[in-house]
């Protein structure tokens, strides 16, 4: 390994400087005594070869990873998985991914330790453990109710291989694992047909873009409300929560007769103000018509709807960048004020990520979603927001805020705002909001959508049914609006970055189609050249709708406009798997790459095992064979294919004429030429 690449410990403690002893090894593995540890003296507590190795000075009390592979309590492994275990914790201390605490060393070494002594057990190394299936078939009942973290981190380390110089499960270890540990649910999140998706998504871009339009107006009009309501209640904001209802300034007041009734406002002898209604600094602002657009009427437009509005926009920023980061709710709604970070690899292309907190099954500050570019807009409105709020409630006598709430406030902010009735009155007893549901949110602003453009079409509900099985019919039928829920944008996203065709399997390319490029940097080669590990529920739900994909695509071979050229027995033959296996069992067949599935310009190639060699899109001569070469086994010709079939028959005809006879292009244009005339003639004659 190039020492280079490890970028040194990344645990924040007293003794984290380049010129620690303890900071990189000099070499790889470790040598056995390398100081894993040092006391506040700088005296050596852990060595790499320690049969424990103490952690408590990272946290300040009692704290230990034990390998069981000598003198002590806890069970045991053998020497030689010892050395395998050693390796793999130093990895993630002085690796490119290293962690940033020790509990999360401690998190990931108790959840990789069983695998050590089921293989202890049995009497083999644990990088032996893939020649065995039967004892994965054991390891399985260790992980059954870790299974969401611990696929994950196989992944992680299989794609470290080159790094680390061994693999502790290979790619078929690990699908035949994931398959006994998951259970198929009865019922799929559902997948939200593309023109309900593109509706909302474009909906939602709609109101932060026209934010953007009057984020000048809307920044100064809310400041002039907070002075306004700091000049009637004193002198100073803090007295305004709550504010006497005598002295809220939009209101209708008694005037002297020397004030016109017409006059947009009135102050009072003791300096107090008052205006007619809110219509008048909405106006005055440019914002009257947005806030009509989004919160209400102009007939009625109050301050209500100004911190209505503002709550909007932290909604849709939330929902916009759920849709396009595979993130929760729970952890969008966590985020906080600069979480939005660009790194760039060594070729200087740019990676757009979002910083937070994941808790679903182990708690990670540094968790990473890789997401568009577009997203940063989303970030950035939030941001706006929650400042905008932080000044208000940095003058509410009754919540006590940190230095770091100031700093980086809650992207989901609390209202604050004096004229809030939900203002808080008394010391929050929870910092982050308990998020409602995204159907919700639709009821609470009517006029963020159109529920017409949300009721379901016929052909929205034939896409539905196909991509997710069990839907409930009585809420997913025709005429009926589609119920949209925050954990569908994360399976629908799955399923978009797959269909993009700019996913892949055997990359594992983890982009949207939306993105830049750069997105695919993570995985392959770039994967540990990011600061920080990608947030590992988000990358299992990519991986396990991959089968889920295969799955469905191979059952859309069951219609009429797939035949095969070897005739419609061969086609059945390739088809019989569906008939003899329920969905479970094919997922399972999936995984162990007994079905497949891959689209051609041809139909679609259902070749079992590894990805086909031959494409089936630049050339396809090998899929219909040419002069005494048959066409493929695996390959099955759509008919609805023949148009672009047939455009590929004229260019190639084209490029023909313009070659030199006898040559490699002429010969190899010659077998996609027939191999083009074969499928024409395979399909019209179908």
């Amino acid at each position: 390994m190039n020492l280079n690449s490890l970028p040194g410990l990344q645990i924040k403690t007293t003794f984290q400087f380049k010129d620690a002893p303890n900071f990189k090894p000099d070499c790889w593995p470790p040598r056995k005594d390398f100081p894993v540890t040092l006391d506040l003296e700088g005296n050596v507590l852990s060595r790499y070869g320690d049969v424990r190795w103490d952690l408590s000075v990272w946290v300040g009390h009692k704290l230990s990873i034990y390998f069981g592979d000598g003198v002590g309590r806890g069970r045991k492994i053998s020497s030689e998985n010892g050395i395998i275990l050693r390796q793999i914790a130093a990895w993630w201390i002085w690796g490119p991914d290293a962690v940033k605490t020790a509990k999360s060393l401690v998190r990931k070494f108790a959840l990789i330790k069983p695998l050590f002594w089921v293989c202890t057990d049995h009497g083999i190394l644990a990088t032996e453990i893939y020649k065995y299936p039967e004892i994965i078939d054991k390891l399985a009942s260790e992980y059954l109710t870790r299974k969401a973290t611990f696929i994950p981190c196989l992944v992680q380390l299989f794609l470290a291989k080159d790094y680390l110089g061994f693999v502790l499960i290979n790619e078929e270890g690990m699908t035949n694992l994931s398959n006994m540990l998951y259970v198929k649910e009865s019922t799929q999140t559902a997948y939200i047909p593309p023109r309900i998706w593109s509706y909302q998504v474009l909906r939602l871009r709609e109101c932060l873009e026209d934010f953007l339009s009057h984020k000048e107006g809307i920044i100064d009009c809310y400041n002039f409300c907070l002075d306004l309501y700091a000049n009637n209640a004193g002198g100073s904001l803090s007295n305004a929560f709550p504010i006497n209802i005598a002295d809220r300034p939009f209101r209708e007041v008694k005037r002297p007769n020397r004030i016109s009734p017409d006059a947009d406002f009135y102050k009072n002898s003791s300096g107090k103000v008052f205006y007619r209604s809110f219509n008048i600094i909405a106006k005055r602002y440019g914002i009257e018509d947005l806030l009509e657009k989004w919160t209400g009427s102009k007939i009625s437009i109050s301050l209500r709807n100004l911190s209505s509005y503002l709550s909007l926009l932290s909604v849709v920023g939330l929902a916009y960048t759920l849709n396009f980061s595979l993130m929760r709710v729970q952890e969008g709604s966590r985020l906080h004020a600069n979480s939005y970070e660009i790194e760039k690899d060594e070729l200087c292309n740019e990676i757009h990520t979002i910083r937070g907190s994941t808790t679903k099954t182990m708690y990670d500050d540094n968790a990473r979603w890789i997401v568009p570019p577009t997203v940063k807009m989303a970030i950035d409105i939030m941001e706006v927001v929650a400042n905008l709020r932080m000044i208000a409630a940095k003058e509410n006598p009754h919540i006590e805020l940190t230095q770091e709430d100031i700093n980086r406030p809650i992207l989901q902010a609390f209202i604050h705002e004096p004229w809030g009735d939900n203002s808080p009155r008394t010391k929050l007893n929870n910092k982050y909001k308990k998020m409602f549901s995204y159907n919700e949110a639709k009821t609470m602003w009517p006029k963020l959508f159109d529920l017409e453009k949300l009721n379901i079409t016929k052909e929205d509900l034939e896409i539905a049914n196909r991509l997710t099985s069990g839907l409930d019919p009585e809420r997913y039928a025709v005429g009926k609006p589609w119920p949209l829920a925050w954990h569908q944008l994360r399976r629908t996203g799955a399923v978009n970055m797959l269909a993009s065709g700019l996913v892949t399997e055997s990359s594992l390319q983890f982009q949207l189609k939306h993105a830049n490029r750069a997105m695919s940097m993570y995985y392959g080669k770039n994967y540990y050249k990011l600061v920080e590990p990608l947030s590992e529920d988000a990358r299992n739900i990519y991986l396990r709708e991959i089968y889920e994909t295969i799955v469905r695509n191979f059952k859309q071979l069951q219609k009429d406009q797939y035949v095969s050229p070897h005739g419609e027995k061969r086609k059945s033959q390739i088809l019989s798997k569906i008939s003899e296996k329920d969905h479970k069992q094919l997922i399972s067949a999936a995984k162990k790459g007994k079905i497949s599935y891959r689209q051609t310009l041809l139909g679609g190639c259902a070749k079992p095992g590894a990805p086909c060699p031959f494409g089936g899109f630049s050339n396809i001569s090998n899929c219909m064979g040419y002069g005494e070469r048959l066409p493929c086994d695996s390959i099955l010709l759509d008919k609805k294919n023949l148009p672009e079939i047939k455009e590929l028959n004229k260019i190639i005809s084209v490029q023909i004429e313009d070659s030199e006879k006898d040559s490699p292009l002429y010969i190899a244009l010659n077998a996609q030429l027939e191999s083009s005339e074969r499928a024409i003639n395979v399909i019209e004659n179908n």
